[in-house]
């Protein structure tokens, strides 16, 4: 079979044929990949400086949508998500045709549903309903700042808080984004790093998906008594706040850790069926797995709203 296999830290992975998995173990299967999501996890893994650093070489891959074609007769021919259980973390995960899985790593998806999508939602699609339901608790009638609007997690944020009967302002950091931010937003703010804020009417609530100097400079436009949920970091990863100013406009931060959250299945299956029917949006871009490093790359460099798959 083909896949992925890195053999440098920090490298492009090379597309190579290789040994097929061998017959699944004790509450193993075999999946045969139809697509994969290329992720910022991904990437972090590949850098070899993240807390999990598997032998190489080494397929990395922590999502992915498949069959099953080996293992429990009862699972045999069904379309499954895999994540989890160390997946492209500590074994080798789904930047390959076939790749060997725990049972417990699987969560069926209808026949339906799109396979690029099916294989990159699941993250960006259960951080912002946490986001939004359980750490934000946003209720109707509500002020809700959303940063990084345009990305997948912000954008389904938009599309969540507004559902859940809140006023939205959409932040993005450059007119482009501004045009990939969801109609469900009622304001659209193009906000430049670093520069000022201006928000009309003070916020409940602040979903910051991007991190770095955004907190700090959000303060200013909540009402006392607000809540900022922190999500991201890809804008810089230290949060420096005036203590002052903090206690002064009593906002709660309220950071997010998804490694620590469960998601019922009927959350997941819920939210699945949106994007299927087209009742939520999230930007998913596929290529072909021979273009593995492109896709390597476009993700790296910040490149694509939304997603990023390969397809087999």
């Amino acid at each position: 079979m083909i896949a992925a296999r890195l053999h440098t830290w920090d490298a492009a992975p090379d597309l190579e044929e290789t040994e097929l998995p061998g017959p699944p173990g004790e509450g193993e299967v075999i999946v045969e990949v139809e697509a994969a999501a290329v992720t910022h996890l991904d990437l972090t893994v590949m850098t070899g400086t993240f807390t999990h650093r598997p032998a190489l070489p080494f397929t990395p891959g922590t999502a992915g949508v498949g069959t099953v074609v080996e293992g429990d007769a009862a699972l045999l021919g069904r379309r499954v998500l895999v994540r989890g259980g160390g997946i492209g973390l500590e074994r080798d995960g789904t930047w390959a045709e076939r790749v060997g899985v725990p049972v417990g790593t699987l969560r069926e998806v209808p026949r339906e549903a799109d396979a690029a999508l099916a294989a990159t939602c699941y993250s960006p699609m259960t951080t912002a309903w946490a986001a939004v339901e359980e750490v934000g608790r946003i209720g109707g009638g509500e002020r809700v700042v959303v940063t990084g609007a345009a990305g997948a997690v912000g954008s389904l944020c938009v599309q969540l808080a507004a559902r859940a009967g809140a006023y939205v302002v959409a932040v993005v950091r450059d007119e482009d984004a501004a045009g990939a931010v969801p109609d469900t937003a009622h304001e659209v703010l193009v906000r430049p790093a670093g520069a000022e804020v201006t928000v009309e009417g003070e916020a409940d609530v602040l979903l910051d998906t991007v991190g770095g100097d955004t907190v700090p400079s959000f303060l200013g436009a909540m009402r006392p008594g607000g809540r900022a949920v922190l999500i991201g970091y890809v804008a810089g990863t230290t949060l420096r706040v005036d203590l002052p100013t903090l206690m002064s406009r009593d906002v709660a931060l309220l950071p997010m850790n998804m490694v620590r959250r469960h998601v019922p299945a009927e959350v997941f299956d819920r939210l699945l069926g949106d994007l299927t029917d087209g009742r939520l949006a999230l930007r998913t871009t596929a290529l072909p797995f021979a273009r593995m490093a492109d896709a390597v790359e476009t993700r790296r460099k910040g490149g694509g709203r939304g997603t990023i798959a390969v397809l087999m």
